[in-house]
């Protein structure tokens, strides 16, 4: 084994400085510097045949098409737990992995004459599937597709449908006149996620409804409209199933990544 001492004369760490800074990524740079010199002379001449194979590459104008990425280590950590699971964000930082990994495996592939980097690579598949599924699910935002499953397009279109008529029904309302004359504004906002129209606090008991909350100078209570209750108690059902079919289809494409972990 080498000395540390010897490994400080040859300023080993400083060779490993220079190197990193060619590194696309901080766990590559990270993986770089903690390199020790071997002194397992088959494992040296095997390294070093990587090392020529690559060198090939670079001199042939074919260097290996490895482009930036971040480290996905902590989110391989948080996947452990069976039934954990992955925001959509997370999992396109896997998407961008994956097809780094699947660009460089194919570039090493199609060639003859690389049989040690194709030794590296042999275990690397697979990637493209997974990048492919993940990117029919989740959108560039990180936001699960509409069309993901059959079932969160019909939860999410009837949403639509059902906030639609909510508004419908509240236009309505405010535009009474027998309502518009106990109203502070002819606004439609939300509080405590619900659909409320600002009544003047002295009127409050005149609109039937329920106060969801009240303005900061006392004068406007924010009601939810009595006629309205049933398709807003419906819809936040609906809005609680859309969510359960999300992390559901997380999960599932989770599954995908878990064996990795």
């Amino acid at each position: 084994m080498i000395s540390e001492n010897t490994i400080r004369t040859l300023e080993f760490d400083k060779i490993l400085k220079l190197i990193a800074n060619y590194a696309k990524s901080e766990i590559s740079k990270k993986n770089i510097l903690s390199i020790k010199p071997l002194d397992d002379h088959e494992l040296i001449i095997e390294r070093q045949k990587q090392i020529n194979e690559i060198q090939k590459l670079i001199n042939e104008g074919d260097k290996l098409l490895i482009s930036p990425f971040n480290d996905i280590t902590p989110l391989l950590t948080k996947l452990k737990p069976e039934d954990s699971f992955l925001e959509g964000s997370e999992l396109l930082e896997f998407v961008n992995f994956f097809e780094i990994l699947t660009v460089v495996s194919e570039q090493i592939r199609k060639r003859n004459d690389l049989p040690y980097l194709k030794e590296i690579i042999s275990g690397l598949t697979g990637f493209k599937e997974i990048a492919k599924t993940i990117k029919k699910s989740i959108d560039n935002e990180g936001n699960v597709n509409d069309n993901a499953s059959p079932k969160l397009l019909y939860l999410r279109n009837h949403t639509k449908s059902l906030e639609t008529k909510i508004l419908s029904k509240l236009e309505e309302i405010v535009r009474d006149e027998k309502v518009a004359n106990f109203l502070q504004d002819n606004f439609i906002t939300i509080r405590s996620g619900r659909w409320v129209i600002p009544v003047r606090m002295d009127s409050k008991g005149l609109v039937p409804g329920v106060v969801h909350d009240v303005s900061k100078s006392g004068d406007t209570a924010f009601i939810e409209p009595l006629s309205i209750i049933n398709m807003a108690n419906e819809l936040e059902n609906l809005k609680a199933e859309q969510k359960a079919e999300e992390i559901r289809i997380l999960k599932s494409l989770c599954s995908l990544i878990r064996p990795l972990t």
